[in-house]
């Protein structure tokens, strides 16, 4: 909205109070690009709409594309049978249809249920009033009779308030036009707001950025009342009456319980003897919106579990398919009015550490989520913890699709000028790890013996089970196997992890095969098969000499080879200690809603960095700071990472 666009204003909010949970849309003024920027994203706007026309707002809404309007038509559009006008987002209709079912419907000693408000455009405290009573956009505009509904559905009434007459108080027990389109919201406390003080906010009714700040207090949640000392008798009765309803709510503490004076801070307030006592003035500045101070909570319109069905869809991704069950919406016949469906993907793909359903809380791949996640690429954005999906109210099912961990951390450094690709180290962490059955079955990884074993054997040389025992138990060594506290799967509560559980493990996983070694009649040299590959008559591998093996399995013992991945004499290219890296970053700092991957090629592409390269990286999202961390890391084996690594790495 263009500063001090006084139409624009009263549009924005008429046709907000249109809106089931229109209350909470902020005003964004685009005077101050930076605040408006601050704005967009301390309200986790998903869609911006231009009151204003001008050639400022228009800039602003092309500068953020991940935020387009996705109905390709007004909000309010004509329908395609009878030429009649429809919402495009849920509308008050849902809320009305509620209140009627629950009260009104087969009632005959109903009482009235909202107070509709009214009063002179010219009236001084105009503005002061739309903010507080509420009003509808004419019929003509919007092509719903708003007013209508409401009168015959609520026993609704229209009462006047004269120009230049007192402001009057509400009536106990009914809504008005501005309470209903926050009926029966609730709050998704992921992100909670400390500063949530109510109380009064002290201004000029004919100042518009009073107004606009006024507006967006409360649209975060803020439960203040406008105030003008200019026209304080006019405001007494309803000033009185809320500072009533504030000292009258439960005890809480000093420091909660007084009453909030909230205004800009560049107008000091001049005196507060009006309010009385127990007062906590707040000044707002530029500062009061950078997230730091000032949060705003996730309205709802209501939550519920859903059980999703997993399959895989196109090129094999992973896919979950699930019902929404009951919705919160009423059956009006308006089918094409949309919302925002919040999806948390819980526990996600569990197992599956190569593709994710995890969408770091990055608004600008709301068009990548929608490309590659969703199936409208238009249509998804990245919320904190979940990912919004914009649908509407006749559909009840919905499928997403997994992406590839490495594709989408590759799509986190695009958005920061950094072309990042997996390299060939990379692939065999992945792979090593999918190997393992995930991150944690990599824990054995963390016994000395076992990596021990595996670096003092070549991949062609075997080695035999009494060996590997010894080697495993590490008896003399810095760490021995008794001094590990270590699940590597289930085993009975209280016993000690054993050599031969650690070796039986990685047999399982293919770390090693299990085989024979057999000696060639012919050119008397030894050579080893593993055990599906033995049979009764063998081929030597030296000279082609075929013979009968019978005879040599009497009191033959087992021999072991590194195999898969293990079987590379190239150490894994380091996989190990990156996988015990990231293992350990993972359970120290319970890092649950992550993703990462193995080593890196980084180059700039718009960011002034040097070709680069990491063994790892972490992306995990901060919920109570809802900013998306991204750890880097180089990792050795046994050696010490020097101030040169890290020139090297940037």
């Amino acid at each position: 909205m263009a500063s001090g666009d006084f139409s624009g204003f009263r549009n924005a909010v008429r046709q907000s109070f249109t809106m089931w949970g229109g209350r909470f849309n902020p005003i964004i003024p685009v005077d101050d690009t930076d605040l408006a920027r601050q704005l967009v994203k301390l309200y986790h706007a998903d869609m911006l709409i231009d009151v204003s026309g001008t050639k400022d707002t228009k800039a602003f809404v092309e500068a953020h594309k991940h935020l387009r309007n996705p109905f390709r038509h007004p909000l309010f559009y004509p329908r395609y049978d009878d030429k009649l006008k429809t919402a495009a987002i849920v509308d008050v209709q849902h809320p009305i249809t509620k209140f009627y079912s629950e009260n009104f419907k087969n009632n005959p000693n109903a009482e009235p249920g909202i107070d509709a408000y009214q009063w002179d455009a010219h009236d001084a405290l105009a503005d002061v009033m739309l903010c507080t009573y509420g009003a509808f956009p004419s019929a003509e505009d919007v092509g719903v009779d708003y007013l209508s509904l409401i009168g015959t559905a609520l026993l609704g009434q229209i009462k006047q308030i004269p120009n230049g007459q007192n402001l009057p108080t509400l009536h106990p027990g009914r809504n008005t036009v501005a309470s209903l389109n926050r009926a029966f919201i609730e709050w998704d406390y992921v992100i909670r707001n400390y500063w949530d003080h109510p109380g009064f906010y002290v201004g000029h009714a004919d100042d518009w950025s009073d107004l606009v700040m006024h507006w967006n207090l409360k649209a975060a949640g803020v439960q203040v009342l406008f105030y003008d000392p200019r026209h304080a008798t006019r405001l007494e009765a309803v000033k009185d009456h809320w500072l009533a309803q504030l000292r009258a709510a439960p005890v809480r503490p000093a420091w909660l319980s007084s009453v909030a004076l909230w205004h800009r801070r560049e107008r000091p307030l001049e005196n507060t003897d009006a309010f009385g006592q127990g007062l906590r003035v707040c000044g707002i500045d530029e500062g009061t919106f950078n997230g730091l101070n000032l949060k705003v909570p996730i309205p709802l319109y209501g939550r519920q579990s859903a059980l999703a069905s997993i399959g895989k869809g196109y090129n094999d991704r992973p896919e979950i398919a699930f019902s929404f069950g009951k919705t919160p919406f009423s059956d009006i016949g308006a089918d094409n009015q949309h919302y925002v469906l919040s999806v948390d993907p819980g526990i996600g793909l569990f197992g599956d550490e190569r593709a994710t359903l995890f969408t770091p809380f990055l608004p600008t791949l709301n068009e990548y989520y929608g490309r590659n996640i969703h199936f409208e690429w238009d249509k998804a954005r990245a919320e904190p913890e979940s990912l919004g999906i914009i649908t509407d109210i006749r559909h009840e099912h919905l499928t997403l699709r997994a992406v590839q961990t490495f594709e989408l951390i590759s799509e986190i450094f695009k958005t920061v000028g950094i072309k990042a690709e997996l390299s060939p180290a990379g692939l065999l962490c992945t792979t090593l790890i999918q190997q393992m059955g995930g991150l944690s079955g990599c824990r054995p990884f963390k016994i000395e013996g076992v990596r021990k074993l595996i670096e003092d054997h070549s991949p062609d040389q075997s080695f035999s089970r009494s060996t590997a025992m010894q080697t495993v138990r590490g008896q003399g060594n810095t760490r021995p196997l008794s001094e590990y506290s270590l699940y590597i799967e289930p085993r009975p509560s209280g016993t000690e992890l054993t050599n031969a559980d650690v070796l039986g493990y990685l047999l399982d996983r293919g770390v090693f095969r299990a085989g024979l070694k057999f000696r060639c009649p012919s050119c008397q040299l030894q050579f080893w098969r593993s055990l599906d590959d033995t049979q009764t008559r063998l081929e030597c591998e030296y000279c082609g000499h075929l013979f009968n093996a019978s005879r040599q399995l009497r009191d033959k013992d087992w021999a072991f080879r590194r195999s898969g991945l293990f079987g590379r004499n190239d150490h894994q290219d380091g996989s190990i200690p990156v996988v015990l890296t990231l293992q350990q970053l993972m359970q120290m700092h319970t890092l649950s809603d992550n993703i990462y991957c193995g080593a890196m090629g980084l180059k700039p592409a718009g960011a002034t960095i040097k070709d680069c390269e990491t063994d790892f990286v972490l992306v995990n999202n901060l919920s109570m700071e809802q900013k998306i961390q991204i750890v880097i890391g180089e990792c050795k084996s046994r050696k010490e990472i020097t101030a040169q690594d890290v020139v090297d790495r940037i």
